[in-house]
């Protein structure tokens, strides 16, 4: 049973302007604030959302849905709000916390987008429950499920995200969607200790893109964020993927592998919203891809 408390809340909006790391997106989404993964990796721990949280309690430990999310949205729709929005939900939570099971909040927002599309969507989520709303995504045309595959390892997995989905179960999620038609983007972020050859081949079959984040460029503070992870990859023994550069080997093997215009790199990697406007991927063509 989880141990995450549970505080719902009212919002007064729910898009956010973004910009710094997200510059490519003019909005986030985001139905939730709090976890309920625990990634011990997580630079939102070092971020005013958690440390200036009113319930004083742990990173993992709290999540506050916004109980008017969907109602919030439609109003912004109505008067134009997506017609233009580059919407990324979400960036420090994830939309398909397990509590999204009952509240099914992005779900409702999923809805919402369905008859009202931004130019461009990004639902990012570690998370097989995205899979349950694979019809409603379908319907928005420019949009991308990223999924968060930072590693091969189970071990590794287990280490750093106790609390998260199998990496099974998240390659299986992108294969579903990109059967069903939605273009995918595994999320190697962070990259963890993994056989990168390994996982580039796994990727390859269900990915439309992959991008590459590490510690130094991916949390926003040169790693100072990132400090608790990186002290734990050397208590563990991985001292190499604890130092600067350390993801660069991964980078050209993954472009070996995928080709160079599917892999993007940490912030300019993500921000690369031009290839979702293309419009959605026929299901008949992502089968062949796969076989």
């Amino acid at each position: 049973m989880s141990r995450t408390r549970v505080f719902p809340r009212e919002a007064r909006s729910i898009l956010t302007r973004t910009g710094g790391f997200l510059h490519g997106f003019t909005h986030t989404l985001q139905p939730y604030v709090g976890c309920e993964f625990s990634c011990s990796y997580c630079y939102v721990r070092e971020m005013p959302v958690q440390k200036l949280n009113p319930y004083r309690l742990p990173w993992s430990d709290w999540i506050s849905p916004k109980r008017n999310a969907v109602e919030l949205l439609e109003r912004a729709a109505e008067r134009g709000k997506l017609d233009r929005a580059r919407i990324f939900c979400s960036s420090s939570t994830d939309p398909y916390t397990p509590l999204e099971r009952s509240l099914e909040l992005t779900r409702g927002c999923l809805a919402v987008m369905g008859s009202h599309p931004p130019e461009a969507l990004v639902l990012q989520t570690r998370s097989p429950l995205v899979t349950r709303d694979r019809e409603l995504i379908a319907r928005i045309p420019s949009v991308v499920v990223s999924v968060t595959i930072p590693t091969d390892d189970e071990s590794v997995r287990r280490h750093f995200e106790p609390n998260s989905p199998s990496l099974a179960k998240r390659i299986e999620t992108l294969a579903i969607l990109r059967a069903a038609g939605i273009r995918t983007q595994a999320a190697v972020s962070p990259l963890l200790p993994c056989d990168p050859e390994r996982l580039a081949e796994q990727l390859d079959a269900v990915a439309d893109r992959v991008v590459i984040d590490d510690f130094f460029r991916g949390d926003g503070a040169g790693g100072r964020r990132s400090r608790a992870a990186i002290r734990q990859l050397r208590e563990l023994g991985f001292e190499r993927w604890s130092r600067p550069g350390y993801a660069d080997a991964a980078v050209e093997i993954f472009r070996s592998r995928l080709g160079p215009g599917r892999v993007g790199i940490s912030e300019q990697g993500f921000n690369d919203t031009g290839w979702l406007r293309q419009g959605p991927v026929r299901a008949e063509d992502a089968s062949v891809r796969e076989g």
